[in-house]
């Protein structure tokens, strides 16, 4: 049985920009890290046909920003994957992505950006310290939308990309 498997590929170019549809894609990809749930997210949340999201996806995989692999998957592990884990040990958020998100939401939108950051996390039932890094994306989109101006919004997000990459 064949699985596709996307990555994300760390870079270290300052100028990656996204589209708000590639954006969409890599903030589904965090929640969904599972192909066809993704696909199917896609077509649902955000009314994307499966030509955009193969343009899409190929658009990203061009410019090294994911990968987009098939492997092959055995009978053994098709029964453990879809068998649910109880406990599983998510990676946890780095101190400096917290220092960087502030930082970066203090540009956009004043001295407010702690408390946006705190009722954002909150809004995840966990704290920054158990914040697993699987989330990452979704919470820098929850708190862009914070931000009025689209220009800031656009930079804050990119910047949050190259940290989010590197971690």
């Amino acid at each position: 049985m064949l699985k596709y498997i996307i990555e994300l590929i760390p870079t270290t170019d300052n100028s990656v920009t996204l589209s708000s549809s590639e954006w969409a894609i890599i903030v589904m990809l965090t929640k969904y890290p599972d192909f066809n749930r993704l696909i199917a997210e896609l077509k649902k949340n955000n009314n994307m046909t499966m030509e955009e999201i193969k343009g899409l996806l190929g658009n990203l995989q061009k410019r090294k920003i994911l990968k987009l692999f098939q492997t092959e998957v055995s009978a053994e592990d098709t029964a453990t994957i879809s068998s649910p884990q109880t406990s599983v040990a998510m990676p946890e958020t780095p101190s400096i992505f917290w220092e960087r998100l502030e930082n970066e939401l203090s540009r956009a939108i004043g001295p407010i950006a702690s408390i946006v950051i705190d009722d954002s996390v909150s809004e995840f039932n966990m704290p920054r310290e158990k914040f697993p890094t699987k989330f990452l994306y979704s919470l820098v989109e929850k708190v862009a939308a914070e931000i009025n101006s689209s220009v800031e919004k656009t930079q804050f997000q990119k910047a949050m990309l190259e940290v989010i990459k590197q971690i």
